[in-house]
């Protein structure tokens, strides 16, 4: 078992991070001591938590990951990947955008610099 400092260690998660994700449900510790109020954690937990980091590397926000962590559906991904979609799409959109008014001003700065 590990207690929650070494069990940060492990994860790279702070203490802190590791009380708030007990605190929603989404990785509770072993064992809590019921004197001193010590979280425990074991090797499972640590597999849990290679799970949520997984999960939100892909995307997933955390009330998903909670949601959805035990019983993962193929719609679930796929609406996941839909959603990652869009965004994709409006960053390049954003992106020619970005394009566009970069050629603009330059274009501005050549038109002065010819009349001078």
């Amino acid at each position: 078992m590990y207690k929650i400092g070494e069990f940060s260690a492990l994860t790279g998660l702070s203490v802190k991070t590791l009380r708030y994700y007990d605190e929603i449900n989404l990785l509770k510790p072993s064992n809590v001591d019921n004197y001193t109020n010590y979280r425990y954690y074991t090797a499972e937990e640590l597999q849990q938590f290679k799970r949520i980091e997984y999960l939100k590397k892909l995307g997933f926000t955390l009330e998903e990951i909670k949601n959805n962590l035990s019983n993962m559906t193929v719609e679930c991904i796929d609406q996941k990947k839909q959603e990652l979609i869009a965004k994709r799409d409006i960053i390049i959109a954003q992106i020619y955008e970005l394009d566009t008014l970069k050629e603009n001003i330059t274009n501005s700065k050549v038109k002065t610099l010819t009349r001078s």
